[in-house]
């Protein structure tokens, strides 16, 4: 049995560390370990659930203290003996990747999950377009959750798939890892919708309009919310469901307010129970600034959802033929497109995503088998 390290920033909840933990829960854990290295300061950390599994946790310092970082990570490293560490920080990887350099980690991967985009983001862009070299340059393998995300980060390197055996070249090539789920959970369920619906105390036929994300400029709530005012002067009985926490949420709150449709918009806060959520919802909305390829996507069409999501994330998003992409700025036109598709669910949406090789027990035993190739 492998022990790898996964290096990851805060666990809040994001995208990223739940595609580690669905890889994690649905791996062969006496032939692969996984080990979570996380930022101090994470709020949504499923510590029993990982030491029950066998995992084991290490909290590092923020890279506020890079050199604090470095010296901690590296010694962490050094003394658990890794032959494979697998980074999840996009381009901030480099500080680990390069910890694990030192270390004596012969394997050392960089996974982007992400891309970069929003006026409000211009710093954070501009830092990740600096750093990207610097990650690819103490890296020894290259992933990405997407063919976009790959050329984002990597350029014109040639995309293969997580299973591709060692090949001459392979090394130089980006491994596709996908944001896989498990597609049974997230099947629509009416008993799931009753349930939610009453907690919630949404009544019956309401049209439930839903949306999960971290509340922060990429997730571009605020247009969100623009939507739904068009979509509440068009449909008296309908709600907004919005799961999440983060630093927007008190700004969104109070232009929810200010907007008059708060007692529509129901704030569900962080979640464990997203599968429930989606069999609640009527449509799925997304109107992210920026996307690698995001998991909710991938989760809402297993659910049958019809959604309605940015064109500014990658049309490989679009799995079962439920989703549509419209460009940003028109909120009528999303509210249309939103009234016109709620309700409309594809029952055959969980085989559907299966099949396009997103189930997460078929792409976690490739993943493992990568790790034993390596070690």
């Amino acid at each position: 049995m492998i022990r790898v390290a996964q290096i990851l920033g805060k666990m809040n909840g994001g995208g990223a560390e739940q595609v580690v933990m669905n890889y994690y829960k649905a791996a062969d854990r006496e032939k692969v370990q996984f080990d979570f290295y996380l930022f101090k300061g994470s709020k949504y950390v499923p510590v029993e659930e990982i030491k029950a599994m066998g995992g084991r946790l290490f909290v590092l310092p923020t890279f506020k203290h890079p050199l604090k970082y470095l010296k901690t990570l590296r010694k962490l490293l050094s003394e658990n003996k890794y032959e494979i560490m697998h980074c999840h920080l996009s381009t901030l990887s480099f500080l680990p990747l390069l910890a694990g350099k030192q270390a004596g980690v012969r394997v050392r991967i960089l996974h982007n999950h992400s891309t970069s985009g929003g006026a409000r983001e211009w710093h954070r862009n501009l830092a990740k377009l600096i750093l990207k070299p610097f990650a690819r340059m103490f890296a020894t393998d290259f992933f990405a959750c997407s063919e976009y995300a790959a050329r984002w980060m990597y350029g014109s390197r040639a995309a293969i798939p997580l299973s591709e055996g060692e090949i001459p070249g392979a090394h130089k090539r980006v491994r596709i890892m996908p944001n896989a789920i498990d597609t049974e959970k997230y099947r629509f369920s009416q008993e799931k919708r009753k349930e939610i619906r009453r907690e919630l105390k949404i009544p019956e036929k309401t049209l439930v309009f839903g949306h999960i994300g971290r509340f922060c400029p990429q997730k571009n709530q605020s247009f969100l919310l623009d939507i739904f005012k068009e979509i509440a002067a068009q449909k008296k009985n309908c709600r907004l469901v919005m799961a999440g926490t983060g630093e927007d949420m008190e700004l969104i709150q109070a232009q929810a307010s200010a907007a008059g449709i708060s007692d529509r918009v129901i704030f569900a806060g962080q979640r464990s129970d997203a599968d429930k959520l989606y069999s609640a919802f009527d449509c799925f909305l997304l109107p992210s600034n920026y996307e690698g390829l995001p998991v909710v996507g991938v989760e809402a069409q297993c659910a049958g959802l019809s959604c309605i999501l940015s064109d500014r994330m990658t049309k490989e998003t679009r799995i079962t033929g439920t989703a549509q992409f419209l460009p940003l700025g028109n909120a009528r036109d999303w509210a249309c497109a939103a009234l016109c598709c709620a309700g409309l669910r594809n029952k055959n949406a969980a085989t559907e995503v299966a099949a396009a090789g997103y189930d997460i027990n078929q792409e976690a035993a490739k993943l493992t088998e990568f790790y034993l190739r390596k070690s």
